[in-house]
């Protein structure tokens, strides 16, 4: 009977190792495809979906200057009249930068694919520009205010740190995690030959 459960508890440990070894791999993951993306100017996609934090008015009072917001990855096909979609601009003033604006007429279908015609809410006119299909990185799915509140309680500096310190925190732990399992397979041993 002791032996049964010796054998439960080694299995349960196991387990709940693997599951730390598995968390700790994936924030690792996460954090360097975040950093990644930022440093090569692409927007970071988790499982479909991106944070964008909008730095202009130009979609107020939708979407406040200086809010994050969510984005769902979506086919071209997808997108409606109405729908707020963020792409990267081919406006040369802001090329390649992602831009989030309302599609105010019907996608348009053209020989290199699908376009849309959009406009931010507070700008007078439409973008000079149209969006293209290909370049597109998402639907708006909903305002993170929450996000919003916590980001503006810190500057772009912090949060750069803060990111840092939390890939280093998640190296140590698995650095102590692994000197302890090792600690204990010595204590295992050395019990075992005694």
């Amino acid at each position: 009977m002791n032996l049964k459960l010796n054998k439960t508890v080694k299995v349960l440990k196991l387990a709940a190792s693997a599951l730390w070894w598995l968390v700790l791999v994936s924030l690792a993951i996460l954090l360097v495809n975040i950093c990644g993306a930022k440093l090569t100017g692409n927007v970071p996609s988790v499982f479909g979906y991106s944070v964008m934090n909008i730095i202009s008015g130009s979609m107020e009072d939708e979407i406040p200057k200086d809010s994050y917001i969510l984005i769902k990855k979506v086919s071209p096909e997808k997108i409606e009249k109405n729908d707020i979609i963020c792409f990267y601009s081919t406006d040369p003033k802001i090329y390649g930068i992602p831009n989030t604006h309302r599609v105010v007429e019907e996608p348009i279908i053209t020989d290199s694919g699908i376009e849309f015609i959009t406009k931010g809410d507070a700008n007078p006119v439409n973008d000079t520009e149209t969006a293209k299909g290909e370049r597109l990185i998402g639907v708006y799915v909903k305002s993170l205010d929450g996000l919003t509140s916590f980001a503006n309680a810190l500057s772009a500096k912090t949060i750069v740190i803060v990111i840092i310190c939390l890939q280093i925190c998640i190296i140590a732990m698995a650095a102590y995690a692994f000197v302890i399992s090792k600690k204990k397979e010595n204590d295992t041993g050395s019990d075992n030959k005694n």
